[in-house]
């Protein structure tokens, strides 16, 4: 996304180190809690975007104001640019979508003042195809493992191990975008050859959506025909999450429907092997395994062809806002048996959030409270959360070089010309998917750099 917006102004050169989409070479170990959801992380033309569904949700408005030095509305612009470009569709056309879902919702009895809009494009979108950028950009197949700086403090080359060989690629401008696992690592990088405050937040203030099935109720209400809503003219689906904010953290649950005709004990093993078909369409394990998730054959039928059978059931699917983390939480290391730098990852929850998580569960089960036939919790729902896979707040916008590493426009504080553009920027990512919000930095930041593009001179730091 930022490297075609960039090319309206700018010769690219992307550097992009991974092989495949999971390169064995570039490990990440988990010290705290484990990921479950697989793949966490990858690599490979397309970023994120080559993994999963492509979920669009903007950040709300109270967040915003909450967390982030900008505001809502200097995002909304680049949110409106990107929103088609990653599904096909204009921002408009779900907005006036979610707003009569919203109607249907309150016509069921259910609250729906401010529900959130997630969207799934019918097909997901890779950009790096979808926008043509092969031949149009520079691409170096390598590892980036060092900063070369100029007198003056600037970047002037990035070091690149290129088949073990290293190589120096120069620019005028570095925008590191190696994701909120992989951007502040190299951030700790330079850290060792430059001595700024910004830089040691880097791998700090890590958030990340926990998820995972907490329970099931029962409703009085026919609900399961507004799962996977669809949207008219646009081939995509709409799901609207019901919101709870517990101490300051928004948290949300979608109610997917199930199948009726399980034993409790086995719905209390709910699971999905979606995302496995997804990625491995020509195993025929996974479809085994399909059948025997008959929630996952619900949502198979109602998202890909419209069709929502009766049920009164329905699953608590939680993604949760989490505040950041105090301590480091990112960074990397040599493994002691070969040598080879692994990335760690260090995601816990404190005792305080996960009472919030137990609250927020209270919470939603009272909002439903009008329609609610009967409910119960899963038990041990919350040692089974897994990662959304959204990291975040590693290199986070500040104001400040006191409380993060990048200013507004995206630049390291203190560095001429070295900015972040991922996750890892992202102060606080509201209570879903952050692909949108990443697009929409990108192309904020493309339009900032255009607009530097014949300075002749690089900004100072303030």
């Amino acid at each position: 996304m930022l490297a075609n917006a960039l090319l309206a102004t700018h010769d690219v050169t992307m550097i992009e180190r991974g092989a495949a989409t999971i390169d064995p070479r570039f490990p990440v170990i988990d010290v705290g809690l484990p990921a479950r959801t697989e793949p966490h992380f990858g690599a490979g033309l397309g970023g994120s975007t080559q993994l999963w569904h492509n979920g669009l949700i903007e950040i709300d408005d109270q967040t915003f104001a909450r967390h982030w030095p900008i505001a809502k509305t200097d995002l909304d612009p680049y949110y409106e640019e990107a929103f088609p470009l990653l599904s096909g569709v204009p921002m408009q056309q779900v907005h006036a979508a979610i707003a009569a879902l919203r109607e249907k919702y309150r016509a069921l009895g259910l609250p729906a003042e401010s529900l959130p809009g997630l969207f799934y494009p019918r097909w997901p979108l890779n950009v790096w195809d979808s926008l043509k950028l092969d031949g149009r950009v520079t691409l170096v197949r390598g590892d980036v493992t060092g900063f070369q700086l100029t007198e003056q403090g600037a970047v002037a080359a990035l070091t690149v191990a290129v088949d073990g060989v290293a190589e120096q690629v120069g620019g005028d401008r570095f925008v590191l975008s190696a994701g909120g696992l992989g951007s502040p690592v190299l951030l700790q990088k330079l850290a060792t050859k430059v001595d700024l405050p910004a830089l040691s937040h880097a791998g700090y203030h890590y958030e990340d959506h926990p998820m995972g099935f907490v329970g099931e109720v029962e409703l009085s209400v026919p609900l399961y025909q507004l799962w996977n809503y669809h949207v008219p003219g646009t081939g995509g689906n709409l799901r609207l999450p019901l919101v709870v904010s517990t101490n300051g953290m928004d948290i949300s649950f979608q109610l997917r429907p199930a199948a009726s005709f399980h034993r409790d004990s086995r719905r209390e093993r709910v699971g999905s092997v979606l995302h496995q078909l997804r990625q491995r369409p020509w195993n025929l394990f996974n479809y085994v395994k399909l059948l025997t998730h008959w929630d996952d054959v619900f949502d198979i039928l109602s998202f890909k062809l419209g069709i929502h059978l009766p049920t009164k059931r329905y699953t608590l699917l939680m993604m949760a806002q989490m505040p950041p983390s105090k301590e480091r939480a990112v960074w990397s290391e040599a493994d002691p048996a070969s040598g080879q730098e692994r990335r760690i990852r260090d995601w816990r929850f404190t005792p305080a959030y996960q009472d919030d998580l137990r609250a927020a569960v209270g919470a939603v089960l009272n909002q439903l409270s009008p329609v609610l036939k009967s409910a119960r919790q899963f038990p041990d729902w919350l040692s089974g959360l897994a990662t959304g896979a959204h990291h975040s707040g590693t290199a986070r916008m500040s104001d400040s070089p006191a409380s993060g590493v990048c200013d507004r426009d995206c630049r390291v504080h203190g560095m001429a010309n070295l900015y972040v553009c991922d996750g890892a920027v992202i102060p606080a990512s509201g209570v879903a998917n952050t692909g949108l919000t990443i697009s929409a930095l990108a192309l904020r930041l493309a339009k900032h750099l255009g607009q530097r593009a014949d300075a002749s001179a690089l900004p100072n730091d303030q």
